[in-house]
């Protein structure tokens, strides 16, 4: 069984990254970095192979990018994290028990918990969205009960092609979802493992007003390029947007949201698009 572990960073340094750190620092397999930071890193280690974008173009760009290089490498499965997850001791070998009890099932995924003690993975979406909650489900589940977030899936890489790869237009923001959506129709179950519970850290809220704008842009942007294949995906895709819209309105008090949503969601009149190398079809 051969793994490719894939980090993805930004504005981090590798031996930084608390996914790195809790799991991978001290471990000799080959270990995929994608970096979308404006400037690259040094990175040390035969086993890193290293793969700088400059022009930060998502979050699915980075997992094509390296399950192409697990299906040329003749991996076996991926296993997929961010840079702000910390793992427990030994979770790498529970990953491996899971897939070898469970060879039928094609993704596996950690429990996910905040510093508030609630659970955030796998949860129950509606309308594009999720809450913490305070009880978690583990074991096979339906993707009707909950669905997992990106960090900490490990997907077989025959499965993560049979499905379709993620939609790297959406680049960011409900990549998961957009990914579990087309996973789920080809595999409708997947396993929580209920012996990896991560700790998922969230940063401090942005007040700069810049900084928010932008952010806030992206996540348009994503929630337009997602594919709509039901009635049911434009309501929802309407609510969870004005639900953020109106809660930057009462966090900045800056109408400026409201404009912004107007222009760039509504009218589907994006700059982000071109920022980052990519055009709307």
């Amino acid at each position: 069984m051969k793994i490719l572990y894939v980090i993805v960073l930004y504005k981090c340094k590798l031996e930084d990254s608390k996914s790195y750190q809790s799991l991978l620092q001290d471990r000799n397999e080959p270990i995929f970095v994608y970096d979308n930071s404006s400037i690259p890193q040094e990175v040390h280690g035969k086993n890193v192979i290293y793969v700088h974008d400059p022009q930060n173009r998502g979050l699915g760009v980075a997992y094509n990018t390296a399950a192409q290089y697990a299906r040329y490498a003749h991996f076996d499965w991926l296993l997929l994290l961010d840079q702000d997850t910390t793992f427990p001791l030994g979770a790498i070998d529970v990953y491996i028990k899971s897939i070898m009890n469970y060879p039928a099932i094609k993704m596996f995924v950690p429990i996910h918990q905040i510093s508030d003690g609630r659970y955030i993975s796998p949860t129950r979406y509606i309308c594009k969205g999720s809450h913490p909650s305070s009880i978690i489900k583990s074991g096979i589940l339906d993707f009707k009960e909950a669905a997992p977030i990106n960090s900490g899936i490990m997907i077989n890489v025959d499965a993560f092609y049979k499905v379709g790869c993620y939609d790297e237009e959406v680049m960011l923001d409900f990549s998961d979802i957009r990914f579990m959506e087309k996973f789920r129709k080809i595999y409708p179950k997947f396993y929580a493992i209920g012996e990896i519970v991560c700790l998922q850290d969230f940063s401090i809220e942005e007040q700069n007003l810049s900084k928010l704008m932008m952010r806030y842009k992206i996540f348009l942007y994503c929630a337009l390029a997602c594919k709509r294949e039901h009635l049911l995906d434009y309501f929802s895709y309407f609510f969870v947007t004005i639900k953020r819209t109106v809660h930057l309105l009462w966090q900045t008090h800056s109408f400026s949201f409201l404009s912004v949503y107007v222009t760039n969601y509504l009218l589907g009149k994006s700059e982000i698009g071109n920022l980052h190398g990519n055009k709307k079809k």
